[in-house]
């Protein structure tokens, strides 16, 4: 079983990756998060090892965590919203172009 020292210490390095993902997500670049459901259950997990005194001293770490997972759900979203229009964009122009490159080739009509 894990202590409630080295948990609370997991949950603020988990806090900093959800923090620089979401740095990260909003400049528009790609952060690797595939790891933090594995870590989440994990945490989720030995926390419920705990005695209750001791868990439920976790408790506003735990709310902060939902938050900034929240938020970084928001923002990836977000992003993923803007790599969409501009493959939506990329698309229609390629095709008008290719349009208008077939429609200007000689000895074709």
């Amino acid at each position: 079983m894990t202590s409630f020292t080295e948990l609370e210490k997991s949950l603020q390095t988990l806090s900093i990756q959800i923090a620089n993902a979401s740095s990260v997500a909003k400049t528009g670049e790609v952060s690797d998060v595939s790891d933090l459901p594995r870590v989440t259950d994990f945490l989720c997990q030995e926390i419920n090892k705990l005695p209750p005194s001791e868990r439920s001293k976790l408790g506003p770490h735990l709310i902060g965590l939902i938050e900034e997972l929240d938020n970084l759900t928001i923002t990836i979203g977000s992003s993923l919203d803007k790599v969409r229009v501009e493959i939506k964009e990329t698309t229609s122009h390629n095709r008008a172009a290719k349009a208008y490159t077939s429609a200007n080739t000689p000895g074709k009509r």
